[in-house]
């Protein structure tokens, strides 16, 4: 197979396919044979009649536009995969001559392709980045979990129930207009802790104060927007029995202690540990921060227009991941959508700024590759497919085989480019003060796991997502067509 291609205007181009005899032979025999199982022929067993006789009882033309029909998507993928086409919609196919096994056939697809940015400053620019602080505060708030995670609880008898105890009660609730038992809302036994969140704030504020054994009856209204429907403004009374208040029992934050939690000999070891450890996650938190903020201005300095198809296709992706997390937890995207007074269509529609604004991004990273001439060689791709290989039982020399066939290979070559883009533009970019009012709004969270209390997971590059299919060669192309 040959094929050519031809720049037109508004990022359309033409592809002229010239499909050789073999192949043509090949798809009108696989036709033949596939027809020979349909069709009944007196005096021959399904599937054994001679093509003549095929040709004879269905019209050798019908048997031919068949053949086109079957054939037409996966020539037109190849065609597409061999030169290295970006299509972004339908193609419209044009020919003149009927398929021929003897001289072959053409045709030509006019479709839209990616628009390529006209980029603006892209190199030094000027870009705010945060300095990296922890401070002792956040050294301390780490050790004050870890204590926490080695806490007993100790029970209480000279004091009533206060914020952050843990109440034991009995509690049932009823409607305060017909009395009846709310359903659902009644536990023996069930330790609060107070002031989590568990249950309702004015709930919880009628424990606090209350006293062992102690018995109390009050009122509370479930909030107009409350996730049960049926109680949303309802208003219910609620007995309930305190039985017994515990409170944590903190261990002594020395040596001892460091030895029993941690890795770490002293407790000073472990302090240095856990700075360390916050330094390097602000760290990565700031030079992603820095990265996006890089990205926003050359973006913002480019010229590209998106096109419709592009920005509704990435709108749907977006969607599609978020009700795949949400399926992961445990509940169905239509009852998400339902409690949210929304739909699929109306969230569609509110992630299409973003859509955008992620593709005109994508396209920036694209011109920066080709002006920097940045590629991603075949070693960074097997790389990457190493990694799917680890979660298949396929070698990942078959997966990059299967990659190639069906285009995704050429795909995760292009994601590691833009990654590679943007490592040259954060490189290339000039870092300033960021502005005092930035910096407060935007304030460094402490997190991250204590150093030594468990094996840290070993660190990686950021991971290129791509959609190995284990089909057909042609499958993914032909659903996009």
């Amino acid at each position: 197979m040959t094929a050519n291609v031809t720049k037109l205007e508004e990022n359309k181009v033409r592809l002229d396919v010239e499909v050789p005899p073999d192949a043509v032979r090949k798809g009108v025999e696989a036709k033949v044979r596939e027809l020979g199982r349909q069709v009944r022929v007196p005096g021959f067993r399904p599937g054994k009649a001679p093509r003549r006789v095929i040709e004879n009882r269905l019209g050798r033309d019908y048997i031919m536009m068949e053949a086109l029909q079957e054939a037409l998507p996966s020539w037109y993928s190849e065609a597409v995969v061999e030169t290295d086409l970006r299509p972004i919609d339908r193609p419209e196919i044009n020919f003149d001559d009927p398929l021929s096994e003897e001289s072959g056939f053409k045709f030509s697809a006019t479709v839209e392709v990616r628009p390529q940015a006209k980029l603006g400053d892209y190199k030094g620019v000027e870009v705010p980045k945060r300095e990296v602080e922890v401070s002792d505060e956040e050294v301390d708030a780490q050790l004050e979990e870890l204590r926490g995670q080695f806490a007993t609880l100790a029970a209480v008898e000279d004091r009533p129930a206060a914020e952050g105890d843990f109440a034991i009660i009995d509690f049932a609730g009823e409607n305060m207009t017909t009395g009846e038992p709310l359903e659902g809302g009644q536990a023996e036994d069930y330790m609060l802790e107070i002031g989590r969140g568990e249950l309702l704030e004015d709930f919880e504020n009628n424990v606090v104060g209350m006293k062992p054994d102690e018995r109390k009856r009050f009122g509370v209204t479930f909030p107009a927007d409350y996730a049960e429907a049926s109680l949303q403004g309802q208003s219910v009374l609620f007995n309930v029995h305190l039985k017994e208040i515990k409170e944590r029992d903190l261990p002594e934050l020395d040596d001892e202690f460091v030895q029993e939690a941690s890795e770490f000999e002293t407790l000073d070891e472990l302090r240095a540990a856990i700075r360390e450890q916050l330094e390097q996650a602000a760290e990565q938190r700031v030079s992603g921060e820095f990265r996006a903020r890089v990205l926003d201005v050359v973006a913002s300095n480019a010229e590209v227009e998106v096109p419709d198809v592009m920005a509704h296709e990435k709108a749907h992706e977006m969607v599609e991941s978020f009700e795949r997390s949400v399926r992961a937890q445990g509940m169905d995207p239509q009852q998400y959508y339902q409690l949210a007074g929304s739909n699929h269509h109306e969230f569609e529609q509110r992630v299409r700024p973003e859509a955008e604004d992620t593709v005109k991004k994508e396209l920036v990273l694209d011109a920066v590759a080709v002006a920097e001439n940045i590629t991603a060689d075949d070693e960074a791709v097997m790389h990457e497919i190493g990694h799917l290989a680890e979660e298949s039982d396929r070698a990942p020399e078959e997966i990059a085989e299967t990659m190639k066939a069906n285009g995704t290979y050429s795909l995760l070559q292009e994601e590691i480019s833009r990654q590679k883009a943007l490592d040259f533009l954060a490189e290339n970019a000039t870092p300033v003060e960021m502005p005092e009012e930035d910096a407060s709004d935007e304030g460094m969270e402490a997190g991250g796991e204590t150093p030594g209390a468990e094996e840290e997971p070993e660190g990686g590059e950021a991971a290129v997502e791509a959609t190995v299919e284990a089909g057909t060669a042609d499958d993914d192309q032909k659903e996009k067509e």
